[in-house]
């Protein structure tokens, strides 16, 4: 009976730790990022996605800021809210002309395009606000 009750303990614990896993570990691909329906988190979706294709030495870090804009935060792109990025606006939030490669903007990122899920998330984002959320 102790030997089952030890047991069951060990289970117990080894689900507890498995449970809580480190989710603040970076992703390390940009295809690893996969957005739910709805309630898109900024830190858990978003800035890993900038942060693979973006904000990278010589584009969109804190160093460089290309075209002025710094995704390596939240900070950064709020600072240019209703000139980049409109909360609830797809059709004028400049963001998504790049990385839809709409007509007259710079597609982005350059060397790669964004999933169709990623490209959906972006644009729920936006219709959800553009928080920056931890969900």
């Amino acid at each position: 009976m102790k030997r089952a009750v030890t047991l069951c303990a060990v289970m117990i614990t080894a689900a507890l730790f498995v449970s809580c896993g480190d989710d603040s570990n970076p992703v390390s691909k940009i295809e690893d990022i996969v957005f739910p329906e709805k309630d898109i988190s900024y830190n858990r979706h978003i800035q890993p996605l900038f942060n693979i294709a973006c904000a990278t030495s010589g584009c969109h870090d804190v160093k460089t800021k290309a075209s002025n804009l710094d995704l390596s935060d939240y900070t950064g792109i709020k600072q240019r809210f209703y000139d980049v990025v409109i909360p609830r606006d797809t059709v004028l939030s400049r963001l998504l002309w790049s990385i839809e490669g709409r007509p007259g903007a710079a597609p982005m990122p350059p060397s790669r395009s964004l999933t169709l899920n990623q490209l959906r998330g972006f644009n729920r984002w936006i219709m959800e606000g553009a928080t920056d959320t931890i969900r």
